[in-house]
């Protein structure tokens, strides 16, 4: 338990208790010392009224009748300090004994104290005799009252100076201890931004010489993470863009060789249909529709590869009007859908990989709800923020369908779409909506068409 306190309760704690024990081996030998103290001086003050009482007690007998010895030392003795004289007269009684003029006496010790420290109660009785009649006595008896609260006043005195200076030294180690981990949670804040992506954290110079070349190796850290995220990014987006330039190579070739190929079959297969027709030849007028089908389904096999590989619309229409042209396609395929369509009026010019990217998003998205969760309403919207790093682009499509399981992996389109998102630094979120449907959000830095690639970096 204890080594997982924190370091500064532990060592606050181990103070504590360091300063207990001293302060309980300061205390047991005060109340030792304190005993003695008490006890010696309860015995010199007995021995002194003894004497005094004794010498009073001659010269009374001198002076006066025996009867009238004990009256006689009532006017003449004073109480002692420490001792309580009782004058005890054979025919009057206890007689009352004059008090003398004392200072203000110090508060009462506590009761646990008094009980520590008395010594044992002594009683002395001197009888007063004369022919052998007994006149009376004096009772001498131990009173340490007075000794026991000078001695508290002293004791409790050091006990609280004690007691203040182990405060004083745990309120300063506590204030030194965090003065000195202070470097540790900026280090360890400065760690869980790092964790999240900000790359660009730095620690500068700590005021602690111990910690200044920890600080130095987690600057040189984050600054090799930075290099390498940026590196990755570049990668990542010239990645992205080879793939497109490939895509769009593959699709000239099937356009530009394809195309004339299949539209130069279907001429010459109506040529054999309008040769057969007039030569009244049905096998061969079979045989040119058979060629007219298969030439009409790879040219719908070729269209659709075409729009797959690089959909006609981007670099030949404005991003907001191709994602139009798209939307308006879905409607036409899927009317039993509702559908929601937010779209600015105008975006400025990006670039090609930026209007392919959301392009691809939505496309993607949209295939995926009508896929796989049958839905009945569908929201897609683009916009735009201003953040401290610049202009980004806002994307969501939300369906109300029976969305994703929490087992569900990533298919290969949604895959795809994060890694494209992710090269032009960007980011996807893929959530559950309150209804149980699916929403798709992504944030797109807006890449100007004038943009050059350290702008892509910075905004990765």
């Amino acid at each position: 338990m204890f080594a997982r306190m924190h370091l500064q309760n532990q060592v606050v704690l181990s103070l504590c208790l360091v300063h207990m024990v001293a302060l309980t081996l300061t205390t047991a030998l005060l109340v030792t010392n304190a005993r003695d103290a008490v006890e010696l001086e309860i015995r010199s003050g007995a021995k002194s009224a003894r004497a005094l009482v004794l010498s009073s007690l001659g010269y009374a007998l001198q002076q006066s009748s025996p009867s009238n010895v004990l009256p006689s030392l009532a006017e003449t003795l004073v109480k002692p300090r420490h001792v309580e004289i009782a004058l005890v007269d054979a025919r009057r009684g206890v007689l009352p004994l004059r008090d003398m003029d004392k200072a203000e006496a110090p508060d009462a010790a506590p009761a646990w104290f008094a009980r520590l420290v008395t010594p044992g109660l002594r009683e002395t009785r001197i009888p007063v005799e004369a022919n052998g009649t007994l006149h009376g006595y004096v009772s001498l008896t131990t009173a340490p009252g007075d000794e026991i609260a000078e001695v508290w006043h002293d004791v409790s005195g050091i006990f609280w100076i004690v007691a203040g200076t182990a405060l004083v030294s745990a309120l300063t180690m506590v204030a030194l201890i965090r003065r000195t981990l202070r470097p540790l949670d900026m280090m360890r804040l400065a760690l869980a931004k790092l964790g999240g992506g900000h790359q660009s954290v730095r620690l500068g110079h700590s005021a602690c010489a111990d910690l200044v070349p920890i600080f130095q190796g987690f600057d040189d850290l984050s600054e090799a993470l930075e290099t390498a995220e940026a590196d990755r990014a570049r990668l990542n987006r010239r990645i992205v863009e080879l793939g497109d330039a490939e895509r769009r190579t593959i699709a000239m070739e099937l356009h530009d060789e394809f195309g004339p190929c299949l539209f130069g079959l279907k001429v010459k297969a109506s040529a054999i249909a309008r040769t057969a027709a007039r030569n009244d030849d049905p096998d061969l007028g079979q045989d040119a529709a058979a060629i007219q089908s298969i030439v009409a389904q790879i040219q719908a096999s070729n269209s659709r590869l075409l729009t797959t590989l690089r959909p006609m619309t981007i670099g030949q229409l404005p991003l907001v009007d191709a994602l139009a042209d798209l939307f308006q396609a879905f409607r036409k395929t899927h009317p039993a859908v509702g559908w929601r369509v937010d779209l600015p009026d105008a975006l400025p010019e990006t670039q090609e990989i930026v209007d392919l990217t959301v392009y691809r998003f939505f496309q993607e998205g949209v295939t995926n709800a009508l896929r796989h969760g049958s839905p009945t309403q569908i929201l897609v919207s683009l916009g735009q923020k201003t953040s401290g790093t610049g202009t980004i682009l806002v994307l969501q499509v939300e369906d109300d369908g029976s969305g994703m399981s929490d087992n569900t992996s990533e298919g290969r389109g949604l895959t795809a779409m994060r890694d494209r998102i992710n090269a032009v630094g960007g980011k996807l979120i893929i959530e559950k909506t309150e209804s149980g449907g699916t929403r798709l959000l992504s944030r797109v830095p807006l890449l100007l068409s004038s943009d050059t690639r350290e702008d892509l970096q910075e905004a990765s």
